[in-house]
């Protein structure tokens, strides 16, 4: 926030850095503050790839997806090599009921993040998105397999965890193998993670099971005791 902030002191019409405070501003809930700098993004560069990936953001943590979804097109198209807005238009899509995008946003999420692991095979946030596009795609025996390898590589890689466990909720229908790979996420989660769950769509079939709740309820408290005055 204080570079976007010294940015703008330099130049107030820098777009992205508005886009920036935007998606801080989100992160701790202060919506309307954000829709503010958002709005001023737009206006300024509405073709900017960081704009647009910020709108998407707030768009997607106010549940407004069907005003998500055009600027997760947007930014899609604006960079080959971004995995993470056709992995959220997958989200998006199948939370709105629209399977054929639901299906091309898995099967470009899939081809982009299968271009990165020819490159890179340990890629934790690649594997993370390539699994998700399988399980939605119906192939539950790769995405498995998938998250098997994965873990044997970078077990502490909490992205890659909690992407999988959506995964699993969503498209496989797994609640205990979703809650399994949560318990050392939210055991050391910080409050941006924490605020992204609760609000995530694709965890929802979390929401009411005991021991998610019991985890939510866990890192808020050690979160704000770690907070709190000595």
């Amino acid at each position: 926030m204080a570079a976007a902030e010294r940015a703008l002191t330099l130049d107030g019409q820098l777009a992205e850095a508005h886009a920036v405070k935007a998606r801080i501003l989100s992160q701790y809930g202060r919506h309307d503050e954000a829709a503010v700098e958002i709005g001023i993004a737009l206006r300024l560069d509405a073709e900017s790839y960081e704009v647009n990936k910020s709108a998407a953001y707030l768009r997607v943590r106010q549940r407004r997806l069907e005003e998500a979804i055009p600027h997760y097109e947007k930014a899609m198209t604006l960079m080959e090599t971004d995995v993470n807005s056709p992995s959220m238009l997958l989200t998006c899509y199948t939370a709105v009921g629209n399977p054929e995008g639901t299906a091309r946003a898995a099967a470009i999420a899939l081809a982009r993040a299968e271009k990165i692991l020819a490159q890179d095979q340990n890629n934790g946030a690649a594997m993370g998105y390539g699994v998700a596009a399988l399980a939605c795609l119906g192939d539950a025996e790769r995405a498995r397999e998938g998250i098997n390898r994965a873990l044997l590589i970078d077990p502490d890689n909490m992205n890659m965890r909690y992407n999988f466990a959506c995964a699993l909720t969503t498209h496989l229908r797994d609640l205990d193998g979703a809650i399994a790979l949560l318990g050392p996420v939210f055991a050391t989660t910080f409050i941006h993670r924490l605020n992204h769950a609760k609000v995530d769509l694709d965890p929802t079939p979390c929401g009411d099971d005991r021991r998610f709740q019991e985890m939510i309820a866990a890192a808020e408290a050690r979160l704000a005791a770690a907070d709190a005055p000595v």
